[in-house]
């Protein structure tokens, strides 16, 4: 498929301010960002190592976006398929390189080049559509929340899983993992609340905390996903929400 230089370039623009300049030029490619990777600690390739993941991006602003299918696929794999943003490395930078900032700049380049990978594509699809990363109808929810309820109840009788309640002090929102194949965490979560006498609510829009968009590099996703959540509790009043994972 055909690179959309264009976009690419207005990505580029965008991204390419004095931070990104700066710890681009500062990295010394000592390496020790390496002894904070999990990727490089479980099987130690050179390529593992996180400075490496700075090239891919490097070879765009080289080229000033000229770039071509195969510099984007070579971008993915590096980007992509070797960090989990998970920023250990950069406790272990010297210079206190943001690593993960840079890599999800050049996984803001592969999405303006439609290179945003499968599942990832997938998953940010069914949230359109359905408002969470799996595919999840609102009563295929609502009714998991009340099953599990119901389980809890025969442990804990006075155990309660409110939904859209206006006022209540923390919204609790998930992984819909947990909900759709893990249903027992839903339990264990419900049993934890009740137990410590927290004043909660589900909700039933908005449940979803999870963000594909902050993962896979789309800024306008990232903003429809958090800002449901934020809508939800706006719209319920509540002091706070309690995000997945």
């Amino acid at each position: 498929m055909p690179v959309d230089i264009a976009a690419v370039k207005d990505v580029l623009a965008s991204k390419n301010g004095a931070r990104l300049k700066m710890w681009l030029e500062i990295c010394a490619r000592c390496g020790l960002c390496a002894e904070g990777c999990h990727f490089y600690k479980s099987d130690p390739k050179p390529e593992y190592t996180p400075a490496y993941r700075l090239k891919p991006l490097m070879e765009v602003i080289r080229r000033k976006g000229e770039v071509d299918e195969e510099c984007i696929k070579r971008l993915c794999e590096v980007d992509y398929g070797t960090c989990t943003m998970c920023q250990r490395c950069t406790m272990y930078c010297p210079y206190g390189i943001g690593i993960n900032v840079l890599v999800r700049v050049a996984r803001s380049i592969a999405v303006a080049a439609g290179a945003t990978p499968v599942g990832l594509a997938r998953g940010q699809a069914n949230f359109e559509e359905f408002g969470n990363n799996l595919g999840m109808s609102p009563s295929d929810y609502l009714e998991t929340v009340e099953w599990q309820l119901e389980e809890l109840q025969a442990e804990m009788p006075d155990a309660k899983a409110p939904v859209d309640v206006a006022g209540a002090r923390t919204m609790v929102t998930f992984h819909p993992r947990d909900i759709k194949f893990y249903p027992q965490n839903l339990y264990s979560y419900l049993k934890i609340y009740n137990a410590c006498g927290e004043d909660f609510t589900l909700t039933s829009e908005g449940w979803d905390s999870t963000n594909l968009g902050l993962f896979s590099g789309n800024d306008k996703i990232a903003a429809r996903m958090s800002g449901a959540v934020v809508a939800a509790a706006e719209r319920l009043g509540v002091r706070r929400a309690l995000t997945a994972e």
